[in-house]
């Protein structure tokens, strides 16, 4: 219902008629189950109200979707005065600024005010993004997520006009007026991270550890962003949920043993929020850390509960949390990715096995599994598909995770041991010069799949799913076989 809404398969008048009537159909099928209850065999009752409890499921994943839907509407902006009239706009900061490759500043802000040339003040809300070409060096340095900010320019035009769009609107600052830094804990959250910021600084890797760290790749070198990309590989340097479960890991080996699971957990849970509090709440983190949390409820609560069911429950608390993060591009495809890697993993694991030795395999599994789900989706979006990044970013991610760990233990003796952490400084160069050597001969041997219409790729993608599947359980059935005789 949500993404139907907002790609404009479903109008959104319509929406609300659509829910009613399969509302109307939920209860009427309830109330006509109950009624015969009295009289079904226990057997047929039990598989009937199976159906029943999905039915249920699905209307209320549907009212989720209809409430964040116009929760998103209600989010955009919507201009007081006439659009081309807009010359100055008053904001708060919702993110950090990040740098584009032609050297603007991008972000995203809440409106409050709106002016025209003659000063004429409005007040107006909703959310826009912004792109900068102003006082780069003075908002790189002093402004970020809550910051506020009076900047002059022009909206970009909408890409697609009507009634229903839904897509944010692009205000393009020329020349920023006002910049204040952020308060309060904000302030405090810019202070920590530029702290982390300035403790990498006389490093080769620095570049490279503040954007697997924070998420910022303003230093990052060029070169090594083009490598990435060229080996299929860039989403390995996006903050997902393989960092949250670096940190989550080395959480747990420092804090389990001395605090015992249960306070371990909680600890690290807070930690884990700080951090994405630290980042910025960005979609992919935030799918990690409500997983974390229900799967730390079901373990200590003993529910047993399967890995999918975790992801469609996350999926629909985000949804609801947060429904302009999740009409983003990044949240769907770490969604999609991460229900590749849960559904396919196993069978292209088993498929694997015998053939490629056993750490290699669970990394390739991984990588093969995310990429057969989200092959359609880049395609579609992007017009390019690097296959190497098959085996690219299961051999980068291995490094990369390598590389994070180094990176952590060097803030953690950066203040106290200023002798271990030059030391892990010095391992953490080799490693990144490895990792450029590595880069270097995945993006020699790297091709463009381009020009190529995404639904041939979806076809492509079930084919691929339909083979390990079969795979899958072809093996089953041998070594079943096998094991009897």
């Amino acid at each position: 219902m949500f993404y139907g809404g907002i790609s404009g398969l479903i109008p959104l008048s319509r929406v609300c008629y659509v829910f009613f009537i399969v509302f109307i159909v939920v209860v009427t099928l309830t109330g006509f189950l109950k009624a015969l209850a009295v009289v079904m065999p226990h057997d047929v009752q039990r598989n009937i109200f199976y159906y029943v409890k999905i039915i249920l499921v699905v209307s209320v994943g549907s009212s989720i979707g209809i409430v964040a839907l116009y929760r998103e509407k209600q989010a955009l902006f919507i201009s007081p005065m006439p659009v081309k009239s807009i010359q100055k706009i008053h904001l708060t900061m919702r993110t950090d600024f990040r740098l584009l490759p032609k050297g603007n500043l991008s972000g995203q802000g809440t409106v409050h005010f709106c002016e025209d040339a003659t000063g004429k003040r409005i007040s107006a809300r909703g959310v826009i993004n912004l792109i900068v070409s102003d006082s780069l060096s003075q908002l790189h340095s002093f402004a970020g997520q809550g910051s506020s900010l009076v900047v002059e320019g022009s909206l970009l035009p909408c890409k697609h006009d009507g009634g229903d769009d839904l897509s944010v609107p692009t205000f393009y600052v020329q020349r920023v007026i006002q910049a204040n830094t952020p308060k309060g804990l904000e302030y405090m959250r810019f202070v920590i991270r530029k702290t982390l910021w300035e403790s990498f600084r006389n490093q080769v890797w620095a570049g490279f550890a503040i954007a697997l760290l924070l998420g910022v790749r303003d230093d990052l070198d060029q070169e090594v962003s083009l490598l990435f990309h060229r080996a299929g590989s860039a989403h390995v340097l996006a903050l997902s949920g393989m960092h949250i479960g670096i940190i989550a890991a080395f959480l747990a080996f420092l804090l389990r043993r001395p605090l015992g699971v249960r306070p371990s957990s909680v600890v690290s849970l807070i930690v884990l929020f700080l951090y994405v509090n630290l980042v910025g709440f960005q979609p992919s983190l935030i799918r990690s850390l409500i997983m974390y949390m229900l799967l730390m409820f079901c373990f200590f609560k003993g529910i047993s509960t399967s890995f999918i069911s975790v992801i469609a429950l996350s999926f629909l608390i985000q949804l609801f949390l947060d429904p302009l993060g999740m009409a983003s591009l990044s949240a769907i495809l770490s969604y999609s990715a991460l229900v590749g890697i849960v559904l396919l993993g196993p069978p292209i694991l088993n498929v694997l096995k015998g053939w490629v030795p056993l750490p290699l395999a669970g990394a390739l599994a991984t990588s093969l599994g995310a990429f057969t789900v989200t092959a359609p989706l880049v395609t579609a979006y992007f017009g390019v598909l690097y296959p190497i990044g098959i085996l690219a970013g299961s051999i980068l991610g291995l490094i990369v995770s390598l590389f994070m760990l180094g990176s952590i233990l060097f803030l953690v003796f950066f203040s106290f041991l200023p002798m271990i952490s030059a030391l892990i400084g010095v391992v953490l160069a080799y490693i990144y010069k490895f990792q450029l050597i590595m880069l270097r001969k995945f993006a020699d041997y790297s091709f463009e799949i381009k020009q190529v219409h995404w639904s041939l790729v979806v076809i492509f993608s079930i084919a691929m799913t339909a083979l390990f599947v079969y795979g899958h359980y072809r093996g089953k059935e041998k070594r079943t076989i096998s094991s009897f005789t």
